[in-house]
C-alpha cells in the first residue's frame, strides 16, 4: 500500500494511503454542522469488509447536547424528535472504536469525518485513533475527468449507483462503497496496475524525449485512402496504452508525417484522454485549441480515437 503525507493536525492518526485494499471498513458520519472541535456528531455508520465482501455494518444515532438544526435536518433526515431517545457519545462510541479495530478507514472525504471521530476520541478518553486510512475522494479526483465536481453524488450518477436515501450514514457508506470499486476498475483501465495507480500520486511522470528525426516508417506499403496518410501529426502528454515514441512508429507506418509542434499545417493533435478533459491544458492543446476555433483544419483526437484509427485498414 502506497502512503501519503502524514497528517499533522493528528499527529497519533495513522498513515494516508492510496489503494483498494480487499479488507477495510467504510466509515460515514452525520454531524450537526462542519467544525469538528465545535459541532457534534449525530450518525455514526460503518461497514466491515472482507475480501471485498461485505461482512457486517454497524449504525447508531447519537443524542447530541444541543438541538439539531432546520438545515441538518432537511440535509440528512435526523431530526431531534428521532435523537431523543438515542443513546449519547460515551454510550456509543466504545462499541464504534471496537468495530473498527485496527482496520484501515475509508471514507468519501474521509479526513471530515476523521476530524470528529478522532477530536471526540481524544476528548472522551484521551484515546487518538491510530488507524491507516484511504480518502476515496483523491482517487475520484484522478481518474474521473468528466464531471463539473467529485462531489458522491457526482460519482454516483456518473457511475450510474443509485444515491436515493443519501446523506445517512449507512446509506452513504453503501453508495462509496459501489463508487470505489468502480473506481478499481478504471484505475486497471487506465494504468494498467494498481501499482502504477499507487505511483502516479508519487511522482511526476515525464513523457520519453523522442526525437523525431530519427523515427523512420518500416515499411512502404502504404494505404493512400487510411484517415493518417500524409497527415501531420502531432503527440502530446503520456499515452496509457502505449509509449508516446511507439505511437509515433505507429503512425509513421500508417504514412503519417511527424511534427514536433502544432502549427497551421498539423492535421492531428494526438492527446490522452485524461489530458483531453483536464483543466490544466498543455501549450500544444491550447494551440491547437485556438487553431480549431479559428476554423483550422486541425483536429484533437484522443488516445482511443487514434488507436480506433491505427485499426482501420
Amino acid at each position: 500500500m502506497a502512503y501519503r503525507q502524514q497528517n499533522n493536525r493528528r499527529p497519533h492518526l495513522g498513515k494516508s494511503l492510496i489503494g483498494f485494499p480487499k479488507d477495510y471498513v467504510m466509515v460515514d458520519i452525520e454531524t450537526t454542522g462542519l467544525k469538528s472541535y465545535e459541532d457534534e456528531i449525530l450518525e455514526l455508520s460503518a461497514i466491515r469488509v472482507r475480501d471485498n465482501q461485505i461482512e457486517r455494518t454497524f449504525s447508531s444515532l447519537i443524542q447530541p447536547t444541543r438541538p439539531i438544526s432546520s438545515f441538518i435536518t432537511r440535509l440528512t433526515g435526523i431530526s431531534n424528535f428521532m435523537v431523543a431517545t438515542a443513546p449519547t457519545m460515551d454510550q456509543v462510541l466504545p462499541t464504534f472504536l471496537d468495530f473498527l479495530r485496527d482496520d484501515i478507514i475509508v471514507g468519501y472525504n474521509v479526513n471530515f469525518d476523521l476530524g470528529f471521530i478522532y477530536a471526540t476520541a481524544v476528548k472522551l478518553y484521551n484515546f487518538p485513533v491510530r488507524n491507516d486510512y484511504i480518502d476515496v475522494l483523491p482517487m475520484a479526483r484522478k481518474l474521473v475527468h468528466a464531471t463539473e465536481n467529485h462531489k458522491l453524488g457526482t460519482m454516483a450518477k456518473f457511475y450510474d449507483v443509485s444515491y436515493e436515501g443519501a446523506h445517512r450514514g449507512l446509506t452513504d457508506c453503501f453508495i462509496t462503497i459501489e463508487v470505489m470499486n468502480h473506481l478499481h476498475q478504471d484505475a486497471l483501465i487506465e494504468y494498467g496496475t494498481e501499482q502504477d495507480f499507487k505511483q502516479s500520486f508519487y511522482r511526476k511522470s515525464y513523457p520519453k524525449r523522442v526525437n523525431v528525426d530519427d523515427l523512420k516508417p518500416q515499411t512502404t506499403d502504404f494505404n493512400p485512402d487510411h484517415p493518417l496518410f500524409d497527415k501531420i501529426v502531432v503527440f502530446s502528454g503520456d499515452l496509457v496504452k502505449m509509449t508516446r515514441e511507439s505511437a509515433m512508429q505507429a503512425a509513421l507506418d500508417k504514412g503519417a508525417n511527424l511534427g514536433k509542434s502544432v502549427t497551421l499545417k498539423t492535421d492531428y493533435l494526438i492527446v490522452s484522454q485524461k489530458d483531453l478533459n483536464a483543466s490544466k491544458k498543455s501549450t500544444k492543446f491550447k494551440k491547437a485549441e485556438e487553431y480549431a476555433n479559428r476554423g483550422e483544419k486541425i483536429k484533437i483526437i484522443a488516445e482511443k480515437t487514434f488507436l480506433m484509427l491505427l485499426d482501420m485498414d
